[in-house]
């Protein structure tokens, strides 16, 4: 888990952002770790791709760097690739086919594992960095939501009320994992690869891709990712919740999708104030990470009547008994 600090670090950053017929928003908390090493990219439109938003979250070890890295290089690494450059030359008819999802997905996993290709080459490599991230992407187009996921981060979204998994996670003792990592020459143990690395697929941790014989995605740690794709339902789609293990550490897809669809109903439309709320309730819940949650809002989410999260938190902090206000002025104001 690593070293902690005597009290979690509570600022948060929060962004927000609507564009494609979407309302979005995400915040990052360091919590109680030492370092904050979460990243995450919100896209209004991929190049040359109008109408299609992106959205990812990394979940860094062992160091920031290659979150930092991930953020700032994956969506440049995925316009560059053949199949993406294919993409974007069929017809929004075509690309909502078959063979057109599959050109993406195809673009996606090559942008995952060329990370890696450049980490290689960086002078913070060179210099001994041994950091690494989780990497979850969503990407919204006109009819469709596709996942590609590595690691232990997570997705899901809100359909008819119900929580819809978008991924599952990475984890060495997964028996896919498992049989990967002993064919590669590794090992599990204590629920980790080498008894040290408590995800089985990630982006960098590059000292456990050092067999030039295989190929990257039969290294002891691959950042190959798996794909969920659902076709969008504007009747029944609500929104997406994309975190780290700093959320679903302390909670599972079904409370998150409780809780943020609580907050909806309570009358919140600032979706920034949804996510830090959500912070501020797995942070309750004795998470010991750093948390990122994005959330990402279709034109049909159910938001109800009332003060959303400013209720909540004058609910939390209320006046004294002389009637004068507390203390701390809300941040919610």
């Amino acid at each position: 888990m690593g070293t902690l600090l005597d009290k979690p670090v509570t600022e948060k950053n929060t962004e927000l952002g609507e564009s494609n017929g979407l309302k979005y928003g995400a915040s990052s908390m360091q919590g109680w770790r030492v370092e904050m090493e979460d990243e995450h990219i919100l896209a209004t439109n991929l190049p040359k791709l109008d109408g299609t938003s992106f959205f990812a979250v990394f979940d860094g070890h062992g160091g920031s760097f290659t979150s930092y890295y991930a953020k700032g290089n994956l969506v440049r690494l995925l316009s560059e690739t053949e199949s993406y450059t294919k993409y974007v030359e069929l017809s929004q008819e075509k690309r909502d086919e078959m063979d057109g999802l599959k050109l993406f997905k195809s673009a996606l996993e090559q942008a995952f594992l060329n990370v890696d290709v450049e980490l290689r080459e960086t002078p913070e490599h060179l210099k001994g960095d041994r950091s690494g991230c989780t990497s979850i992407a969503v990407a919204v187009t006109p009819k469709h939501i596709i996942c590609a996921n590595a690691g232990d981060s997570r997705a899901c979204y809100c359909k008819g009320g119900a929580a819809v998994p978008l991924s599952y996670d990475h984890k060495p003792t997964n028996s896919e994992e498992h049989n990967r990592i002993d064919r590669a020459g590794g090992y599990v143990s204590m629920r980790r690869v080498d008894g040290d690395l408590a995800v089985s697929r990630a982006l960098g941790d590059l000292q456990y891709k050092t067999r030039n014989d295989l190929p990257a995605e039969q290294q002891k740690v691959t950042a190959l990712p798996d794909f969920i794709v659902h076709e969008r339902d504007n009747r029944l789609d609500e929104y997406i919740i994309i975190a780290c293990d700093g959320i679903w550490d302390v909670v599972s897809n079904d409370e998150s999708v409780e809780i943020v669809s609580q907050i909806f109903m309570e009358g919140e439309k600032n979706i920034g104030f949804v996510c830090e709320e959500m912070l501020d309730l797995c942070l309750a819940k004795n998470s010991r990470d750093n948390m990122t949650a994005c959330v990402v809002a279709f034109p049909g989410v159910h938001i109800g009547e009332g003060g959303g999260v400013a209720a909540r938190w004058q609910a939390r902090n209320p006046k004294s008994q002389d009637g004068t206000e507390n203390d701390d002025p809300s941040p919610y104001t």
